[in-house]
């Protein structure tokens, strides 16, 4: 997930690999069943078409749920639907929704809240971000991109029960794509008469384990059960209380107080140094799939020359800005599954990148020369400021310099600003990080498609798009994961991003909470937590 920028968009500088192992629900205590916790920012929309941050993924999985959900593991299992069947040429699945599947207003959740939700986000109106995650559906990315009219997307409600989707492709892991929230339904009846519905706690209704009880935008968020859930037995928390402050240190000091149950949401970073004796024994390490690297933009001097690129690449020495984490030469990050082995273990990423300063000097040298400069002009890298970033940027900036003999500007910019300007390809190198939002390389490599809204360097490769829709369609893994490979490669070959390093993530939790855990993407998951 702009994890996602999804993708998860992580800003410090530990991260790493979420322990996986079968979910089992926690067992009911007759404690206060009330849940608190900090995130470092306001989610900046509620609306399933819209999120695309970290930070609006941990609140949307409590308020919304799909056809499929996730597993600790990052399994899809069933949601909203109970059951379904899947044709032989492997492009129609029929969904089976649950009868106990209600909104938080007590409305029943229909098929086609499905079917207006899915092509809502497809309106080429909405301008939606994570459209392209829809593309698999038949004739979703002519509708998106305003070729053809709307009838014609292969989703259809059958009867309030049923819902029929029709791909464009098979496509081996499309199970998994219905657990995004943009393959989340939407309340029809309400959406279509109040276009703002999701933006207050008044408006809002969920189908998801909660409903919003408060929002104070910037101040704090208030969920509570909502009974009305098809799985509401499992579900323990009554309220969750969601404190929003971006403050790491009053953070720690409300967590020692016993303010909150939870320190470490995506985008803190604990510092064992500020942990005393006691609190340093709630202290989880744990890897997630989540990589932190810089991009190019590619239509901007100096860095439309591939030499350049090269050059910055292999003139940093990862394993000294890093060393708290594991360096990162590849996009796909560990963890993420390949045919028989994780990916990264089935295809080394050390084979992309070598760090060469001898020949990164080489390099920039030939670069300007195709350039037709002497030297190369001071760049700007932008970035936002979070606990940890600047010494990290600030090594990157030193070690281009003392290698390249070149100067790195940075300017600090509010995380939506920067947001906005790598869209906008306002940029010529900024810093960026994504997260997994399903267990599969495509969830990462999709993003620099030629179709892909998440794609800000301005970069289009007809090759590297055609392994992607080819590794789509392709249900051996073996087949498939080669063509991520290549994808891989041409896209670290024509050095796209700069890798930095693999995430890792610390968090505290008090010893009376279960259940509650970072998942694979590095979302807090709460929604089948307990206090014991």
């Amino acid at each position: 997930m702009k994890k996602k920028l999804s993708a998860l968009l992580i800003s410090f500088i530990f991260i790493c690999s979420l322990i996986t192992g079968a979910y089992a629900a926690p067992a009911a205590s007759t404690k206060p069943q009330t849940f608190r916790f900090n995130l470092y920012t306001n989610p900046s929309t509620l609306d399933p078409a819209r999120i695309v941050d970290s930070t609006e993924f941990t609140v949307a999985q409590a308020l919304y749920e799909g056809l499929t959900r996730l597993t600790k593991t990052g399994q899809a299992e069933p949601g909203m639907a109970k059951s379904w069947d899947i044709s032989k040429d492997g492009k129609t699945y029929t969904f089976h929704l649950r009868s106990s599947a209600y909104w938080s207003n007590n409305q029943k959740v229909k098929a086609s809240d499905f079917e207006y939700a899915w092509k809502r986000a497809l309106n080429p109106k909405m301008n939606a971000d994570y459209a392209f995650l829809l593309y698999s559906i038949s004739n979703a990315e002519s509708y998106n991109k305003g070729l053809i009219d709307v009838s014609k997307v292969g989703v259809k409600a059958l009867d309030d029960n049923t819902l029929q989707v029709t791909l464009q492709e098979k496509t081996a892991y499309f199970l998994q794509l219905l657990t995004t929230p943009i393959y989340s339904p939407v309340p029809a009846s309400i959406a279509k008469t109040n276009p703002n519905w999701f933006a207050s706690a008044k408006t809002l209704v969920s189908n998801g384990p909660f409903y919003m009880k408060a929002w104070m935008p910037n101040k704090q968020i208030i969920l509570a059960k909502n009974s009305h859930y098809s799985d509401a037995k499992q579900i323990h928390f009554t309220e969750v209380r969601i404190q929003i402050m971006d403050n790491p240190e009053k953070e720690l000091q409300m967590y020692k107080s016993n303010q909150i149950d939870w320190s470490g949401s995506d985008q803190t970073n604990i510092s064992r140094q500020a942990l005393d004796s006691n609190t340093i024994k709630d202290l989880h390490v744990s890897e997630i799939a989540s990589t932190f690297y810089y991009v190019f933009n590619v239509n901007k001097k100096p860095f439309d020359n591939v030499n350049i690129r090269r050059a910055f690449s292999m003139a940093i020495h990862r394993d000294k800005l890093v060393s708290a984490a594991t360096p990162a030469y590849g996009f796909v990050p560990p963890g993420i599954q390949g045919a028989k082995q994780s990916f990264r273990e089935e295809y080394s990423d050390k084979a992309y990148i070598s760090e060469n300063v001898k020949l990164a000097k080489q390099l920039l040298k030939k670069g300007l020369e195709e350039e037709g400069l002497d030297e190369l002009p001071p760049v700007t890298l932008i970035s936002n400021d979070t606990l940890g970033i600047e010494e990290l940027l600030t090594g990157l900036q030193q070690m281009l310099g003392q290698n390249l003999g070149v100067k790195v500007n940075i300017e600090f910019q509010e995380w939506y600003e920067l947001l906005q300007n790598r869209r906008d390809q306002n940029y010529q190198i900024a810093r960026a990080s994504w997260g997994a939002d399903y267990n599969d390389p495509s969830s990462f490599l999709d993003i620099f498609t030629s179709w892909s809204g998440m794609n800000d360097s301005g970069w289009s490769n007809a090759d590297y798009d055609g392994y992607i829709r080819k590794a789509q369609q392709t249900f051996d893994a073996k087949t498939r994961m080669e063509l991520y490979h290549k994808a891989e490669q041409l896209l670290l070959d024509q050095m796209v991003i700069l890798p930095s390093h693999y995430f890792t993530v610390n968090t505290l939790q008090k010893s009376y909470v279960q259940g509650v855990y970072k998942n694979f993407a590095g979302n807090t998951v709460f929604s089948r937590g307990s206090i014991k």
